[in-house]
């Protein structure tokens, strides 16, 4: 299926920020999960969850043996997988307290004799979208168009970002390494990580961030991302620099390789 960048007046309303809010909120449901069974890595990298483009959905790393969260975006829905296959007894963010969400992981957890105990709704940073109780409700249905949106947005940018991947790798740039395309829980953005030479110097990111607090709308990225996290900036404090928003790529009628080239350029800016 071809996808197209959504209108860029989705994400000037209201409804979207409130999409966002719902996924996220989903996303750290499925991080929860991974985070009650690994061990924790350093900048949280335990958590880091794949884009899956043959399912168009995000997937936790395999914990406690051959289980995942998976996601579905469009319809908000979380569900375990075994051995990498989607099993039965999903859950939705529709009209259902984040009380629900936990409920439905111990539930299933003892379906399959899991150690229960383990499980948290604990993560291993703040954010002041959390989102949980027993009083208020999700719901995901009232801004499904704004969730299709956000969908669209995360396939257009893994495949550009694929492709900045490796045109990065063909050249010859001082990089020790390339990681692997991941969505960040904590602030929501899937991006990749360029490990540089020598090892102490910052290692780079370039993603998509799905919008924040100061940009509401989806932007590209890239920013350095230095070994101790203690050095790096607030997950808001993006160089301005090197930002491309969706906003801009629409006024300057910018195509995918357009976008392509401009984060190259960017990367390759960052490293020399």
């Amino acid at each position: 299926m071809t996808y197209n960048w959504p209108d860029i007046a989705t994400f000037t309303s209201p409804d979207y920020k409130k999409a966002r809010y719902e996924a996220h909120n989903a996303v750290f449901w499925m991080a929860r999960g991974a985070h009650s069974y690994l061990d924790t890595l350093p900048q949280n990298k335990h958590l880091d969850m794949h884009w899956q483009r043959d399912r168009e959905t995000l997937c936790t790393q395999v914990f406690d043996g051959d289980l995942q969260i998976g996601l579905s975006i469009p319809k908000l829905e979380i569900y375990f997988c075994e051995n990498g296959e989607k099993v039965r007894h999903s859950f939705w963010f529709d009209d259902r307290t984040p009380a629900y969400a936990e409920a439905w992981y111990l539930v299933e957890l003892l379906h399959r004799d899991r150690d229960r105990s383990k499980f948290t709704i604990e993560l291993p940073f703040e954010s002041k979208d959390f989102f949980l109780g027993d009083t208020d409700e999700h719901d995901a249905p009232a801004v499904a168009n704004e969730l299709k949106a956000m969908h669209d947005c995360l396939v257009i940018a893994e495949s550009i970002l694929s492709q900045v991947q490796k045109n990065l790798a063909d050249s010859d740039d001082a990089i020790s390494e390339i990681g692997a395309i991941s969505c960040k829980p904590e602030n929501f953005t899937l991006s990749f990580e360029i490990l540089t030479k020598p090892a102490e110097q910052a290692n780079i990111l370039v993603g998509m961030s799905l919008g924040d607090d100061l940009r509401p709308a989806p932007f590209f990225f890239v920013s350095k991302n230095y070994p101790e996290s203690s050095k790096n900036k607030h997950v808001l404090d993006f160089e301005a620099a090197n930002l491309l928003s969706l906003n801009k790529m629409s006024e300057n009628n910018m195509d995918d390789a357009a976008v392509i080239n401009q984060l190259l350029q960017d990367a390759k800016s960052c490293l020399s």
